[in-house]
């Protein structure tokens, strides 16, 4: 069995919070490409909450006959889980959160650098567009998932413009399920994957011997 050594002097004084450990041989490159990360993660989730809350806001106050497509919503929640995700692994500039950069990035020039900090949130918005998805087609159902129905007077919605205009959450808490659910699908990277997943295995047990 190993002897666990303690030094110490690393021991804090008073129960004081240890400070984040900063290796010293960090490279310069990798650090500025950690502050560009940061900078432009942090920027981007700004003015994704900025647009979110004038958006709304201007549906409620001015423009009151209009309601945000739901599709658009569940979108941008995916993309805020992503944003969400990404910017709490930046979050302490330590040993462990330098190591989330590939030392590729740091080779990247400013343009490539802010594509790569904008693929998290990218790959969120198509993981919850495929998850609502799921949801209209049935495939992804059960008492957490939000209940969808055809509303309005006379609709059907039997056609590909029917589905985008009419079909959606049927209640107040359904809606609330479906953006809870954008956001996750964008905060966990493995969900929806993990998700088709499993629909390709159930798919392949339920073909016909």
């Amino acid at each position: 069995m190993t002897e666990l050594v303690v030094d110490q002097n690393s021991v804090p004084k008073n129960n004081a919070p240890a400070s984040p450990a900063v290796p010293e041989d960090l490279k310069p490159e990798l650090l500025g490409s950690y502050k560009r990360m940061l900078t432009y993660q942090f920027s981007g989730t700004l003015v994704l909450i900025v647009l979110l809350a004038a958006g709304l806001l201007t549906s409620y106050f001015i423009a009151r006959t209009w309601q945000p497509p739901i599709l658009l919503l569940v979108a941008l929640s995916g993309m805020l889980g992503a944003f969400f995700s990404a910017l709490t692994r930046l979050y302490n500039v330590d040993a462990a959160s330098i190591a989330l950069i590939s030392p590729v990035a740091t080779r990247l020039s400013g343009w490539h650098l802010l594509m790569y900090s904008f693929v998290p949130p990218m790959v969120g918005v198509i993981a919850a567009v495929v998850l609502y998805i799921g949801f209209i087609s049935g495939l992804v159902d059960g008492g957490v998932f939000p209940k969808m129905s055809c509303k309005g007077e006379g609709k059907t919605c039997t056609d590909l413009v029917g589905v985008m205009n009419d079909y959606g959450p049927s209640l107040a808490t359904d809606y609330g399920k479906a953006l809870i659910w954008g956001f996750i699908a964008g905060f966990s990277e493995r969900f929806v994957p993990d998700i088709l997943q499993s629909l390709v295995v159930r798919s392949q047990k339920e073909e016909p011997k």
